[in-house]
């Protein structure tokens, strides 16, 4: 139902830019959501990647950020998809995909982890984890024990366009997300 009170159909044939503002491009400010259909698929295992930087050295996080960029379309080609951010004292991408193995989700990210532990200034934590399947890699990261519903955080689709993301210059992008004060999202 929109602002006005109209009650209307949205996907990605029939109010195509409501549908794509309702899939988390505005949280509830577009409207109403009164009925969902979803298509389910049978639970499957996901492969997840991660990295936690620390950083005392701003150029070290550039580099680090560039490299990310760089490698993002290959992950989304993989089927990957995460979230990410930080700010020059720190960065964290986590991703998952359900069409990869753990053993292709090492061999997509070592050169990555062994870059970033390369950069000084740099403290790093990574890992690579297999999930039986979104619920339980949701909650690893997202929620505390207990039956708490909720966070302050929302997981959401690559929201950088493809052509911003695709740059000949990767480490300008790098620069301008540093540049956000406080933290950036990727």
């Amino acid at each position: 139902m929109t602002a006005d009170g109209n009650h209307v159909i949205a996907n990605p044939y029939s109010n195509q830019d409501l549908f794509w503002a309702l899939r988390g491009g505005g949280g509830g400010t577009w409207g109403v959501v009164t009925s969902v259909t979803y298509k389910t698929h049978p639970s499957t295992p996901f492969s997840s990647a991660s990295i936690f930087v620390n950083s005392t050295n701003a150029n070290s996080t550039q580099n680090l950020l560039t490299e990310i960029i760089r490698l993002t379309p290959s992950l989304v080609e993989q089927g990957y998809g995460g979230y990410g951010g930080g700010s020059t004292e720190q960065i964290q991408l986590f991703v998952i995909s359900p069409n990869v193995t753990a053993e292709q989700t090492q061999a997509t990210f070592l050169p990555l982890f062994e870059f970033a532990a390369s950069q000084p200034g740099l403290s790093v934590e990574n890992s690579t984890t297999v999930y039986q399947d979104f619920w339980t890699w949701y909650r690893s990261l997202f929620t505390n024990s207990g039956d708490q519903v909720g966070i302050t955080a929302e997981i959401s689709s690559w929201l950088l366009p493809k052509d911003t993301i695709e740059t000949d210059k990767p480490e300008d992008l790098a620069a301008e997300l540093l540049k956000i004060s406080g933290v950036f999202g990727y």
